[in-house]
């Protein structure tokens, strides 16, 4: 039986602002599972240093977010959500993986084609070739006609170890290994910075673009593995609340 057990990050030394703290509130006093907010003080303890990336200290506070999720998902399985509202119960999503040997998670249905991560904005950022960015539009495409079916990123619960998860953790590590060259020359500079922002008068370099290493894989495994993916979650609420 998967522990009824919901990780949150926070993965900066900012503290959590007020509206954060309300919508942990909300998702302790909602959920029915205990909430585990993982901070960057215990990032060491949750994660062996063996599988920490060695861009993870490059990256911004976002991704490293991105990071520990997959990680979260694939060697402990349970519930993660980003920390926003959440205002109903997890427990009918955790009794469904529970009782469905046949289903490896669950989450909330997009809501519409355009929550579909922008893989096509991600190749044309990156500067790959005309025949790489024409598969990545075409790819979204076919995505975003199955939006219905497909679970959103912020907030699901996994069986750990699923062929979902090692899939995710293999793609992201591998991204992260072809990036890590240019994030050792452009560090994040800020908690969500992206390719292009502009800094103290500078444009950004840094390299990672904002779905690349999380939105990118994880909608595109989620169309391979529909069947195996309920959208029980209710959604979390996505108004206010930075």
């Amino acid at each position: 039986m998967l522990e009824r057990r919901i990780f949150c990050f926070w993965t900066g030394e900012n503290p959590l602002t007020e509206n954060r703290k309300k919508g942990l509130a909300a998702l302790r006093y909602h959920s029915g599972c205990r909430i585990e907010l993982i901070t960057a003080e215990q990032v060491a303890d949750f994660i062996p240093a063996s599988d920490l990336h060695p861009a993870y200290p490059y990256l911004n506070l976002a991704h490293r977010a991105d990071f520990l999720r997959c990680y979260a998902m694939l060697h402990h399985g349970g519930g993660y959500a980003d920390i926003k509202p959440h205002y109903h119960s997890w427990e009918p999503a955790f009794r469904l993986l529970d009782g469905n040997a046949a289903i490896w998670a669950a989450g909330y249905r997009e809501p519409s084609p355009g929550a579909i991560s922008n893989m096509y904005s991600s190749s044309c950022l990156l500067g790959e070739s005309l025949d790489q960015r024409v598969g990545a539009y075409l790819h979204r495409k076919w995505l975003q006609l199955q939006f219905r079916s497909l679970i959103g990123c912020c907030a699901f619960v996994f069986k750990p170890q699923t062929p979902f998860a090692k899939a995710w953790w293999e793609e992201m590590n591998r991204r992260l290994d072809a990036l890590l060259p240019a994030l050792v020359e452009n560090p994040a500079r800020s908690p969500r910075e992206r390719p292009g922002d502009v800094h103290d008068g500078e444009i950004s370099r840094y390299p990672v673009p904002w779905t690349y290493i999380f939105g990118d894989i994880f909608h595109v495994l989620g169309g391979r593995h529909r069947p195996r993916l309920s959208t029980l979650l209710p959604a979390p609420d996505f108004s206010d609340y930075q």
